[in-house]
Protein backbone atom coordinates (compact mmCIF):
# COMPACT_ATOMS: atom_id res chain seq x y z
CA UNK A 1 0.00 0.00 0.00
CA UNK A 2 1.80 3.29 -1.03
CA UNK A 3 1.85 5.96 1.58
CA UNK A 4 -0.68 8.95 2.04
CA UNK A 5 0.03 11.97 0.76
CA UNK A 6 0.60 14.90 2.88
CA UNK A 7 -0.88 17.71 1.57
CA UNK A 8 0.09 20.38 4.38
CA UNK A 9 1.08 20.68 7.99
CA UNK A 10 1.40 22.37 10.63
CA UNK A 11 4.17 21.70 13.14
CA UNK A 12 3.95 24.03 16.33
CA UNK A 13 2.35 26.76 14.43
CA UNK A 14 0.95 30.02 16.44
CA UNK A 15 -1.43 32.18 14.34
CA UNK A 16 -1.30 36.26 14.48
CA UNK A 17 0.44 38.21 16.79
CA UNK A 18 3.31 37.04 18.25
CA UNK A 19 2.41 38.23 21.69
CA UNK A 20 -1.17 37.13 21.30
CA UNK A 21 -1.21 34.47 18.96
CA UNK A 22 -5.34 33.93 17.60
CA UNK A 23 -4.22 30.15 17.87
CA UNK A 24 -1.48 28.20 19.33
CA UNK A 25 0.27 24.98 19.14
CA UNK A 26 -0.86 24.06 15.69
CA UNK A 27 0.26 20.56 15.21
CA UNK A 28 -2.28 19.32 12.12
CA UNK A 29 -1.31 17.06 9.03
CA UNK A 30 -4.08 17.13 6.51
CA UNK A 31 -3.49 14.29 3.31
CA UNK A 32 -4.76 14.45 -0.30
CA UNK A 33 -8.50 13.30 -0.76
CA UNK A 34 -10.28 13.92 2.37
CA UNK A 35 -12.56 16.01 3.81
CA UNK A 36 -11.98 17.96 6.83
CA UNK A 37 -13.88 19.89 9.02
CA UNK A 38 -12.95 22.49 11.42
CA UNK A 39 -15.87 22.59 14.37
CA UNK A 40 -16.56 24.04 17.34
CA UNK A 41 -18.28 27.12 19.04
CA UNK A 42 -18.22 30.59 17.80
CA UNK A 43 -15.27 32.96 18.00
CA UNK A 44 -13.01 29.87 18.56
CA UNK A 45 -10.85 30.57 15.81
CA UNK A 46 -12.01 27.86 12.82
CA UNK A 47 -12.42 31.20 10.32
CA UNK A 48 -8.53 32.31 11.18
CA UNK A 49 -7.23 28.83 11.22
CA UNK A 50 -9.08 28.26 7.43
CA UNK A 51 -7.30 31.99 6.61
CA UNK A 52 -4.13 30.70 7.66
CA UNK A 53 -4.13 27.96 5.09
CA UNK A 54 -4.97 30.34 2.64
CA UNK A 55 -2.09 32.68 3.67
CA UNK A 56 -4.51 35.28 4.84
CA UNK A 57 -3.26 35.50 8.13
CA UNK A 58 0.38 34.92 9.66
CA UNK A 59 1.89 31.99 11.33
CA UNK A 60 4.35 33.65 13.84
CA UNK A 61 5.95 30.74 15.38
CA UNK A 62 6.34 27.23 13.93
CA UNK A 63 6.01 25.82 10.67
CA UNK A 64 3.60 25.79 7.97
CA UNK A 65 4.48 23.39 4.61
CA UNK A 66 2.10 23.02 1.65
CA UNK A 67 2.80 19.88 -0.78
CA UNK A 68 6.35 19.46 1.00
CA UNK A 69 8.11 23.43 0.97
CA UNK A 70 8.15 25.60 3.56
CA UNK A 71 5.55 28.04 2.60
CA UNK A 72 6.59 31.82 2.09
CA UNK A 73 5.56 34.69 -0.37
CA UNK A 74 6.30 32.54 -3.62
CA UNK A 75 4.77 29.23 -2.25
CA UNK A 76 1.65 31.06 -1.22
CA UNK A 77 0.99 32.14 -4.81
CA UNK A 78 1.53 28.49 -6.25
CA UNK A 79 -1.33 27.32 -3.32
CA UNK A 80 -3.57 30.18 -4.16
CA UNK A 81 -3.30 28.87 -7.92
CA UNK A 82 -4.72 25.03 -6.74
CA UNK A 83 -6.79 26.04 -3.69
CA UNK A 84 -10.25 27.11 -4.15
CA UNK A 85 -11.99 29.20 -1.55
CA UNK A 86 -15.63 29.36 -1.05
CA UNK A 87 -16.84 31.77 1.68
CA UNK A 88 -19.55 31.99 4.24
CA UNK A 89 -20.69 35.24 2.39
CA UNK A 90 -20.01 35.41 -0.80
CA UNK A 91 -19.09 39.05 -1.70
CA UNK A 92 -21.56 40.07 -4.24
CA UNK A 93 -22.11 43.82 -6.04
CA UNK A 94 -24.60 45.06 -8.54
CA UNK A 95 -23.87 42.80 -11.56
CA UNK A 96 -25.49 40.07 -12.77
CA UNK A 97 -24.87 36.48 -12.04
CA UNK A 98 -23.07 35.57 -15.09
CA UNK A 99 -20.63 38.53 -14.39
CA UNK A 100 -19.97 37.31 -11.12
CA UNK A 101 -19.30 33.75 -12.32
CA UNK A 102 -17.01 34.86 -15.23
CA UNK A 103 -15.36 37.68 -13.10
CA UNK A 104 -12.31 35.08 -11.72
CA UNK A 105 -11.31 34.10 -15.39
CA UNK A 106 -9.88 37.54 -15.43
CA UNK A 107 -7.25 36.93 -12.76
CA UNK A 108 -3.80 35.93 -13.35
CA UNK A 109 -3.83 33.70 -10.44
CA UNK A 110 -6.63 31.81 -12.55
CA UNK A 111 -3.85 31.11 -14.79
CA UNK A 112 -5.44 32.26 -18.40
CA UNK A 113 -8.74 29.33 -18.22
CA UNK A 114 -11.71 30.38 -20.10
CA UNK A 115 -15.12 30.57 -18.72
CA UNK A 116 -17.60 27.56 -20.14
CA UNK A 117 -21.25 27.78 -20.21
CA UNK A 118 -21.83 24.31 -20.42
CA UNK A 119 -19.69 23.40 -17.10
CA UNK A 120 -21.75 26.39 -15.82
CA UNK A 121 -24.98 24.52 -17.04
CA UNK A 122 -23.59 21.60 -15.66
CA UNK A 123 -23.39 22.82 -11.85
CA UNK A 124 -26.71 24.63 -12.09
CA UNK A 125 -28.57 21.29 -12.96
CA UNK A 126 -26.56 19.67 -10.44
CA UNK A 127 -27.57 21.80 -7.59
CA UNK A 128 -30.95 22.44 -8.19
CA UNK A 129 -30.85 26.16 -10.31
CA UNK A 130 -32.41 27.35 -12.96
CA UNK A 131 -30.23 28.77 -15.43
CA UNK A 132 -32.59 32.19 -15.93
CA UNK A 133 -31.04 33.69 -12.89
CA UNK A 134 -27.77 34.18 -14.95
CA UNK A 135 -29.27 37.65 -15.81
CA UNK A 136 -30.30 38.20 -12.10
CA UNK A 137 -28.59 40.74 -10.25
CA UNK A 138 -26.06 39.18 -7.27
CA UNK A 139 -27.72 41.19 -5.14
CA UNK A 140 -31.01 40.32 -5.54
CA UNK A 141 -30.60 36.51 -5.04
CA UNK A 142 -31.65 34.76 -1.64
CA UNK A 143 -29.12 33.35 0.68
CA UNK A 144 -29.16 30.10 -0.04
CA UNK A 145 -28.86 30.95 -4.14
CA UNK A 146 -25.98 33.04 -3.32
CA UNK A 147 -23.92 30.23 -1.23
CA UNK A 148 -24.64 27.84 -4.57
CA UNK A 149 -23.61 30.37 -6.94
CA UNK A 150 -20.28 30.70 -4.56
CA UNK A 151 -19.55 27.14 -4.67
CA UNK A 152 -20.23 26.69 -8.52
CA UNK A 153 -17.45 29.45 -9.33
CA UNK A 154 -15.14 27.74 -7.09
CA UNK A 155 -15.75 24.55 -8.60
CA UNK A 156 -15.72 26.49 -12.56
CA UNK A 157 -11.95 26.69 -11.58
CA UNK A 158 -11.50 22.96 -11.69
CA UNK A 159 -9.44 23.13 -8.66
CA UNK A 160 -9.62 19.71 -6.58
CA UNK A 161 -8.77 21.63 -3.29
CA UNK A 162 -11.43 23.34 -1.74
CA UNK A 163 -11.29 25.56 1.28
CA UNK A 164 -15.05 26.04 2.78
CA UNK A 165 -16.36 28.40 5.42
CA UNK A 166 -19.60 27.44 6.67
CA UNK A 167 -20.80 26.12 2.57
CA UNK A 168 -24.12 24.90 3.74
CA UNK A 169 -24.95 27.66 6.46
CA UNK A 170 -27.95 29.26 4.30
CA UNK A 171 -29.03 25.88 2.54
CA UNK A 172 -32.20 24.18 2.79
CA UNK A 173 -31.44 20.13 3.08
CA UNK A 174 -32.50 19.46 -0.43
CA UNK A 175 -29.66 22.25 -1.22
CA UNK A 176 -27.90 20.84 1.17
CA UNK A 177 -28.22 17.03 0.25
CA UNK A 178 -27.02 18.60 -3.63
CA UNK A 179 -23.88 20.55 -2.35
CA UNK A 180 -22.54 17.22 0.57
CA UNK A 181 -22.74 14.75 -2.56
CA UNK A 182 -21.06 16.95 -5.10
CA UNK A 183 -17.83 17.90 -2.65
CA UNK A 184 -17.96 15.83 -0.13
CA UNK A 185 -19.21 11.79 -1.17
CA UNK A 186 -17.91 12.39 -5.00
CA UNK A 187 -14.59 11.41 -3.59
CA UNK A 188 -13.14 13.85 -6.25
CA UNK A 189 -12.04 16.68 -4.00
CA UNK A 190 -9.51 17.35 -0.50
CA UNK A 191 -12.37 19.65 1.46
CA UNK A 192 -10.95 21.39 4.08
CA UNK A 193 -14.00 23.39 5.75
CA UNK A 194 -15.31 25.15 8.75
CA UNK A 195 -18.85 23.97 9.93
CA UNK A 196 -21.44 24.20 12.44
CA UNK A 197 -24.46 22.43 10.62
CA UNK A 198 -24.05 18.46 11.20
CA UNK A 199 -25.25 17.69 8.59
CA UNK A 200 -22.31 18.81 6.25
CA UNK A 201 -19.97 17.39 9.76
CA UNK A 202 -21.53 14.47 9.23
CA UNK A 203 -20.58 13.47 6.24
CA UNK A 204 -17.03 14.50 7.11
CA UNK A 205 -14.17 11.91 7.22
CA UNK A 206 -12.30 13.68 9.87
CA UNK A 207 -13.07 16.57 12.82
CA UNK A 208 -10.97 18.84 14.21
CA UNK A 209 -12.13 20.88 17.45
CA UNK A 210 -11.07 24.74 17.22
CA UNK A 211 -11.89 26.23 20.44
CA UNK A 212 -10.43 28.79 22.87
CA UNK A 213 -7.51 29.07 20.50
CA UNK A 214 -6.35 25.45 20.67
CA UNK A 215 -7.01 23.00 17.87
CA UNK A 216 -7.03 19.14 18.44
CA UNK A 217 -8.72 16.18 17.16
CA UNK A 218 -12.35 15.28 18.30
CA UNK A 219 -13.77 11.49 17.34
CA UNK A 220 -17.18 11.97 19.39
CA UNK A 221 -20.16 11.12 17.48
CA UNK A 222 -22.96 13.89 16.77
CA UNK A 223 -24.58 13.41 20.18
CA UNK A 224 -21.54 13.60 22.01
CA UNK A 225 -20.94 17.07 20.13
CA UNK A 226 -23.93 18.33 21.44
CA UNK A 227 -23.19 17.31 24.98
CA UNK A 228 -20.15 19.37 25.22
CA UNK A 229 -21.98 22.42 23.18
CA UNK A 230 -20.19 21.98 20.70
CA UNK A 231 -22.78 22.93 18.13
Amino acid sequence: MSEPRVLCQFKGGCVGGTRMPLLSGVDLTIEVGESLVFHGPSGGGKSTLLKALLGGHHVCRGEYWFQGQLVNESVLKALRRVVAYIPQQPEVGKETVLDYLRRPFGWKAWGGSAFDHDVAGYWFARFGLDQEILSTFSDKLSGGQRQRISIIRALMTGRKILVADEPTSALDDEACRQVVDALLLSNEFTVISASHDFRWIDHCQRRVLVANGRVGEFKGSTEDNKKVGIV
